[in-house]
């Protein structure tokens, strides 16, 4: 009951908000906390958010840096450092979880000036394009339909509105936490249920077995704008000027390490598998400046305890029957070749698209658009927008990347003390 502890405001509700702590979500009252905001960093005791955390990022710094091991990692990183000659060094991650430990914990701070720790495109909400949230908002317009999808993709922006005032015109719009829920809504309703499912390859697992343990059910469908990784990692080593990839540990986990291990082969670049922890970071960036000029076609596996080098074939088997590839346009990248999942032939009676004849809208760049997302998702720092934290807040968000708790500009300023 003495144990309290620090989390991130990811919705607000009334006097109740959803707090994330690092990922998993709980419902607290905030009733002692009137003026809390999204984004937010609270001490939760009891089912209470009881303060606002003004600096988080000096407290977590100040974790890591009076951390026995962690210590040890950073003066073998400056030893490395010197050996390569303190050279720059641009080392990209793909995940949005990645970028909150290194946010959070103020790792940039605390490496060499030359080690540049950049946020690529690694958040599923952030990449989802605007013509696919254009067949969400058909979607749950159409009669007698009940749209569910998780919460951050409620907000995001678009030139036709969000999901949120759609379902704030009318529609019924629902907010989930998996997809088994949406598929026990279909079960218990007459309506028709979609489910816009979004995510990597640690989410698609879950929508197949979800697929193949709805049976004959007829009210049941997905919009699917599941994305892979590799495609997106193969467009920054091809148009960018990356020294080291710091690669998803729980994409690894299902897809195994041979993806990597091809693309660090085929443009002789370190790739290092990461896990999450702070600890987790700073090996794998250890490890990848220890092999960097020297082995650069490289696959390292830092967080080997739970990455298989065959990943989970039983999640691999699933995909596979499920979902077929397409080439897909990943906001603020274009189209990647074989990028999106969709629903195979067999499956087509789940396949959102074809039941409701949704169509995906031709879009034209914006002029006058100021929001920098597609620029944060290929590696720049969210400060350099001229919205960010000005036009672009969590609780006016300006693009995706402020909206979800995986986004760049989001962590950025949670941590902006």
């Amino acid at each position: 009951m003495c144990v309290a502890a620090f989390g991130q405001i990811a919705e607000i509700n009334g006097k109740k908000a959803v707090v994330s702590f690092r990922g998993a979500r709980k419902v607290v009252s905030i009733t002692l906390l009137p003026k809390i905001q999204l984004g937010d960093t609270v001490v939760v005791h009891a089912g209470f958010a009881t303060e606002i955390v003004k600096n988080p990022q000096m407290i977590y710094r100040d974790i890591v840096a009076s951390d026995a091991y962690a210590r040890q990692l950073l003066d073998a990183i400056v030893k490395e450092n010197k050996k390569l000659q303190e050279r720059p060094l641009k080392i990209m991650n793909f995940c949005g979880t990645h970028e909150n430990t290194i946010e959070q914990y103020a790792l940039r701070s605390l490496l060499p000036d030359n080690i540049q720790l950049l946020s690529g495109p690694g958040c599923p909400v952030c990449v989802t394009p605007e013509e696919e949230i254009a067949m969400g908002l058909e979607a749950a317009s159409k009669e007698n339909v009940i749209l569910t999808t998780f919460g951050d993709l409620l907000r995001v922006p678009t030139r036709w509105g969000s999901l949120e005032q759609c379902r704030i015109s009318g529609a019924d719009v629902r907010i989930v936490y998996d997809i088994s829920q949406a598929l026990e809504l279909a079960r218990n309703t007459d309506a028709e249920v979609v489910h816009f499912a979004v995510g990597f390859e640690t989410t698609a697992p879950g929508t197949a077995a979800v697929l193949q343990d709805a049976g004959r059910i007829g009210n049941f469908s997905i919009l699917s704008s599941h994305r892979i990784t590799p495609p997106a990692m193969e467009y920054v080593m091809k148009h960018s000027k990356m020294d080291i990839l710091l690669c998803p540990g729980h994409v690894a986990m299902v897809i195994g390490t041979a993806p990597f291990a091809r693309l660090a082969q085929e443009y002789n670049l370190p790739c290092v598998i990461s896990g999450f922890e702070p600890v987790d970071i700073l090996q794998a960036i250890l490890q990848a400046m220890c092999v960097f000029g020297k082995d650069g076609g490289s696959v390292i596996n830092q967080y080997e305890n739970v990455v298989k080098p065959a990943g989970n074939p039983r999640a691999q088997r699933l995909i596979e029957k499920t979902f077929a590839c397409k080439d897909a346009n990943w906001r603020g990248v274009g189209i990647l070749p074989q990028s999106r999942l969709v629903c195979r032939e067999e499956y087509s009676r789940f396949d959102a698209e074809r039941k409701f004849g949704l169509t995906m809208p031709l879009i034209k760049e914006e002029k006058g658009n100021a929001c920098m997302c597609g620029d944060v998702l290929q590696g720049m720092k969210p400060r350099y927008c001229p919205c960010f934290g000005v036009k672009c807040t969590p609780e006016h968000p300006a693009g995706p990347c402020m909206v979800t708790g995986e986004g760049a500009c989001s962590i950025a300023y949670a941590n902006r003390g």
